[in-house]
């Protein structure tokens, strides 16, 4: 039975492989798949002329295998990127299974705030949809105006990107 669920999952992987889409709208912009050939189901789309290294805006994809839960997903994920980052705002709302998060690095070179949401994935696990946006301290005035510019961002627009994220990717 083991075998016959691991072949199953296996299978699925290769299906959603096959089927992402080489491109994404998601407001009003297209995103580009950046890695097609994605071997751990988290498929990563970008603007044009960005990378993983260095981008502003991004969507996640991702395929979390382990959870089946959503609330309890995103609870998790919320305590792991508060853990992971100090001084991070992260709020849950466990009635859509989503994050609203503002983090950013050590060096605070940029300021990023995101939104996640888990879906059931046809009784495989979960999807995991991710919008991030990034500002850049070297975009700025300063730290504290790119700092000023993401909590602004995230007053205004969580609740658009949150509705967003589970509508249209």
């Amino acid at each position: 039975m083991k075998k016959i669920i691991l072949f199953l999952l296996i299978l699925f992987g290769i299906q959603i492989g096959v089927a992402m889409e080489s491109t994404v709208n998601f407001d009003g912009r297209v995103y580009n798949l950046n890695n097609p050939q994605s071997e751990n189901e988290r498929y990563v789309y970008l603007l044009e002329g960005e990378d993983t290294l260095n981008w502003t805006s991004q969507l996640v994809r991702e395929h979390v295998v382990e959870s089946v839960n959503p609330t309890e997903a995103a609870a998790e994920l919320a305590y792991k990127i508060q853990a992971a980052n100090p001084g991070a705002s992260v709020l849950v709302y466990p009635e859509a299974a989503t994050v609203g998060y503002l983090t950013f690095p050590n060096d605070k070179r940029y300021y990023e705030y995101g939104v996640f949401t888990f879906k059931p994935n046809g009784g495989l696990g979960l999807q995991k949809l991710n919008f991030a946006k990034r500002f850049y301290s070297s975009e700025f005035d300063s730290i504290e105006s790119a700092r000023q510019a993401a909590i602004e961002f995230a007053e205004q627009y969580n609740k658009k990107y949150m509705e967003m994220i589970n509508q249209e990717f």
